[in-house]
């Protein structure tokens, strides 16, 4: 159970290291393309490489939660005559003011 744990925890590490990577990958490629080719160039590639990524993301369908009723609410109603006193029973536990 303990390596189940630690395993979902080394995972978003692992992928926050890889999409730094990655970026770091894309800016390499951007300032390479804007120093050979131009700016139009390489801000189509970055555009290019956008789309890659996160294309498959924006083009998949996510199902839609069904409607549900409101969730009834379980508060218990506030008592306001309990009969205790609203006073701490440890004289230290008093604030004074002033």
């Amino acid at each position: 159970m303990k390596e189940l744990l630690a395993a979902r925890r080394i995972v978003p590490a692992v992928e926050g290291q890889l999409r730094r990577y990655f970026l770091g990958l894309v800016a390499f490629g951007f300032v390479a393309c804007w120093l050979s080719a131009g700016i139009v160039p390489a801000m189509l590639g970055v555009a290019a490489s956008a789309a890659v990524v996160a294309g498959p993301t924006l083009l998949q369908r996510k199902p839609r939660a069904a409607h549900r009723p409101p969730r009834p609410v379980r508060a218990r109603p506030l008592r306001t005559d309990d009969g205790l006193p609203l006073v701490p029973d440890e004289p230290s536990l008093v604030v004074e003011l002033g």
